[in-house]
């Protein structure tokens, strides 16, 4: 509901005068270069047109010519923004717009700077050769004059057009697309138009450099010309050339600046953003996307990483989902394929777990109680063994498989063992605390801890692996687990083991006993803390 509120508003905030204001601004801008340029060009036909136009009152024409021109441009831009107003008013209205209405307004505007260019073109076209035509009827200018004129006004109208594209285009980017296109995906909308990068930098050339050249040469070839056949004053023809190149490369210049800028953001912008993302998602931060604008190859590149993105996330969803079933460094080598398919002999040491009486108080309890408990038996022992680099490999009822010393290795596996067993008695006692105040029977539990050769790698079928160890010292290790009902203690730990600790514990030997499997006796440890 906020998140349509929100839409809402971007709706009744949103205008479309900004697309008013840039096209007839361009198109203002181009009639007043126009002007100037008349104003200062060095053929005596200008000079000529520049009394009459004073002199004779020539000026209220244009003053009446141009709100005409630009009633008509406005009158045909609304036409052609028509499916884009009738999808704001229906949204800014929290009501859903038709899907045949929301394709077309899609597609209107995506295409709206290109419509915007080829009606501003077909002005400056048209209306260039009728005011040639009527300077030539009327004001007996020769043809090559009116020529010139025609030529040099419609080089004025290639820029303005091409203004008029980067600002319209620059206005939809910032305000409307957002809100048309809050999932991005502007190249999958049909019948739409795309300007490469590469054509629109040539644009950029042409409107900013090509068009103000040909512009000079096209003046400079005139002025000459007529020089050739007239008493002109050099003097006087230099200084007219020399003032028109300054006014003329000005303009120029700032309108080249204003183009750069707006190039440069419709291309360095969205790559900035970009990399910007592409530095959140390195960082592990999967929920942001990345904004697409536009339907060229950054707009491409940009639904393309947000699919990247989002597949990242699904990626470490699953890894994490994958890591609640077997331990994250299991999980991290065997996503890495760094665990072989047919074993490896490592030295490691095995630690079980199993809790006492847990038979009887299964029968005992109602299932939910014994499921709720054996979580918080199992969290607290699993958060010990963690603790001291241990990996739990597997629950089996009531027991507790773990191993310390692969799959990553460490020299000190073995002291790491006793350690997490010491951790997991005071655990335990942490967890009967909260028990016996529950009303709830106390758990106790045997630890079994032996240091051997093992064989670690996936075992079961093709279709279904699973990371196990195999070998004696996984055996001895439960026996001795088993052990502790025997000598009623909570840690027991093997010969092997104790002749690998690095620290002191303090420990008390016991009696050598023999075992199911084994010949000779074993000689096992007592843990006291």
């Amino acid at each position: 509901m906020k998140a349509r509120h929100e839409e809402r508003t971007g709706f009744e905030k949103m205008s479309l005068r900004g697309l008013y204001v840039r096209n007839l601004g361009a198109n203002l801008l181009g009639f007043m270069i126009i002007a100037v340029l008349n104003l200062f060009t060095p053929l005596a036909f200008f000079r000529t047109f520049r009394s009459l136009l004073f002199l004779e009152g020539y000026w209220k024409v244009f003053f009446l010519f141009f709100p005409f021109l630009f009633c008509l441009l406005m009158l045909l831009q609304y036409r052609i923004q028509s499916p884009i107003r009738k999808a704001r008013v229906l949204m800014s209205a929290g009501e859903d717009v038709p899907d045949h209405l929301a394709e077309k307004a899609k597609q209107r505007l995506l295409n709206l700077p290109f419509l915007m260019v080829g009606m501003n073109l077909a002005a400056w076209i048209i209306l260039p050769a009728l005011v040639a035509a009527s300077f030539y009827l009327f004001m007996e200018a020769s043809p090559k004059t009116c020529l010139f004129l025609y030529f040099r006004t419609f080089m004025v109208g290639l820029i303005a057009s091409g203004l008029s594209f980067f600002l319209v285009e620059g206005f939809s980017r910032k305000t409307l697309i957002p809100l048309f296109f809050p999932q991005g995906r502007l190249a999958a909308v049909p019948r739409t138009i795309k300007i490469p990068i590469l054509r629109r930098i040539r644009v950029l050339y042409g409107a900013g450099t090509l068009n103000p050249m040909l512009i000079l040469v096209g003046t400079l070839l005139f002025a000459t010309w007529e020089a050739k056949g007239g008493q002109i004053r050099l003097e006087n023809f230099i200084s007219e050339i020399l003032l028109f190149t300054l006014i003329l490369c000005t303009i120029f210049v700032i309108i080249a600046l204003r183009l750069n800028f707006l190039v440069q953001g419709s291309i360095q912008k969205p790559i900035e953003e970009m990399l910007g993302i592409i530095e959140s998602v390195r960082g592990g931060d999967f929920s942001k996307r990345m904004r697409v604008l536009s339907n060229d190859e950054i707009g491409v590149l940009g639904d393309a990483g947000n699919a990247m993105i989002a597949g990242l996330a699904e990626r470490e969803r699953i890894r994490d989902t994958f890591g609640k079933y077997v331990t994250p460094e299991i999980r991290d080598e065997i996503l890495a394929g760094r665990i072989p398919l047919d074993g490896e002999r490592r030295l490691a040491t095995l630690l079980f777990s199993d809790l006492r009486g847990f038979t009887s108080y299964v029968e005992q309890s109602p299932p939910e109680e014994v499921i709720k408990s054996m979580r918080a038996y199992f969290t607290a022992m699993q958060r010990a063994i963690r603790m001291h680099q241990g990996l739990v490999l597997q629950y089996v009822g009531d027991e507790i498989e773990a191993v310390f010393g692969v799959p990553l290795g460490y020299e000190d596996h073995a002291d790491k063992a006793v350690l997490a067993a010491l951790e997991m008695r005071k655990r335990l006692e942490a967890l009967n605390s909260r028990r016996m105040k529950e009303g709830k029977i106390p758990f106790r539990h045997g630890i079994g801890i032996h240091t051997g050769m093992v064989l670690a790698g996936n075992t079961g079928s093709e279709d279904h692996l699973s990371y196990a160890l195999i070998g004696d010292t996984v055996n001895l290790a439960s026996r001795i687990e088993q052990l502790t009902k025997t000598f009623h203690c909570d840690i027991l730990l093997s010969e092997e083991t104790a002749k690998r600790l690095e620290n002191a514990f303090q420990m008390k030997a016991e009696n050598p006993q023999k075992v199911k499997g084994y010949s000779r006796p074993l000689t096992v440890y007592r843990v006291l803390g």
